[in-house]
């Protein structure tokens, strides 16, 4: 069921199966087909996708920055941050995705709901990996820099042959 494999999701780590009814409940489950645009670059991030079955690639401009599984999250920063989305993911087969808004997030964390606790300690631990990420390109560059410091960490950040699973 769509309830077990939430569960079993890595970004929504510890949820019981009557807490992902309850995300599922107040959440937009939706089908979408090859080429479908799930997210567009620039545009305001309201809601992060979890791609149930299906897989898409995530792209910056002219260049793919990987490709996305199911189970994969898609553009959760937003459930945090308002700014514009980073990316645009673009449904490269047939699948279903279910769509958790900032509002429902935050009612749910308004109503003392534990799915909601659950869904922000993934966020944070998500954001925090990111951010060791980050920590430790800059450590390897002060410590051994090769040419370019700056061009080769922009590279990195904006996903330059790395995989993510983001937008």
């Amino acid at each position: 069921s769509a309830a077990e494999r939430l569960v079993g999701n890595p970004h929504l780590t510890g949820l019981t199966v009557e807490e992902a009814n309850t995300l599922l409940r107040r959440s937009v489950r939706f089908t979408f087909v090859k080429g479908d645009v799930l997210l567009r670059e620039g545009e305001d991030g309201q809601s992060m996708i979890l791609l149930d079955e299906g897989r898409a690639d995530v792209r910056r401009g002219d260049r793919q920055l990987a490709t996305l599984e199911p189970g994969a999250a898609i553009g959760e920063m937003a459930l945090l941050d308002p700014a514009p989305r980073s990316a645009t993911v673009v449904a490269t087969s047939d699948g279903v995705a279910i769509e958790v808004s900032r509002a429902v997030l935050w009612e749910m964390l308004a109503e003392g709901d534990p799915a909601a606790v659950k869904i922000l300690q993934g966020l944070t631990a998500t954001v925090c990996a990111r951010l060791s990420d980050v920590n430790n390109l800059v450590q390897e560059e002060v410590v051994k820099p090769r040419g370019n410091v700056f061009s080769r960490l922009w590279k990195s950040l904006s996903g330059g042959g790395r995989k993510e699973e983001s937008a």
